[in-house]
């Protein structure tokens, strides 16, 4: 049974791979240049961008009585944690800076999973550490508590 479900859908990332998309699309249609792009280059790039977008577009985190999991996209990529492996005194709220950027970057406090800049919950346990972007702190925080008392 899922506890807590929460989609946050990444608009910057979109965005971009949206722009560079529609040029690529327009510098391909006008062949403009004396070097036009080939159409197998086309492909592999709008490939690559389709790929990118689906696997970075959001980040839905999940509570169940199991595990808390952070997926991004399609589900390509997700990160997950325990129930029973939580460190419970250790949760914590990080305001993440815009310098952290967006999607899986390596910062001082870990891995972190993120579609926006704000804030990330970072739970640790013995072997690993939960690092991802959420505004939505205290309602995971919360759930977490309860099933820590269950």
């Amino acid at each position: 049974m899922t506890l807590y479900k929460k989609t946050q859908y990444g608009k910057l990332i979109t965005g971009i791979i949206s722009i560079v998309a529609i040029s690529i699309v327009t510098l391909f249609i006008l062949q403009t240049g004396s070097n036009p792009i080939p159409l197998s280059v086309f492909v592999i790039l709008m490939l690559l961008f389709l790929l990118i977008g689906l696997t970075f577009y959001k980040l839905t985190i999940t509570i169940d009585s199991e595990k808390i999991e952070a997926k991004f996209g399609i589900g390509f990529l997700k990160r997950s944690l325990k129930i029973k492996d939580i460190n419970y005194d250790s949760i914590e709220n990080i305001k993440t800076p815009a310098l952290y950027g967006i999607g899986i970057r390596l910062t001082p406090h870990g891995l972190l999973y993120n579609v926006s800049t704000g804030s990330a919950i970072k739970i640790k346990s013995n072997s690993k550490t939960f690092f991802v972007g959420t505004d939505d702190f205290d309602i995971i925080h919360s759930v977490l508590l309860k099933l820590k008392i269950a």
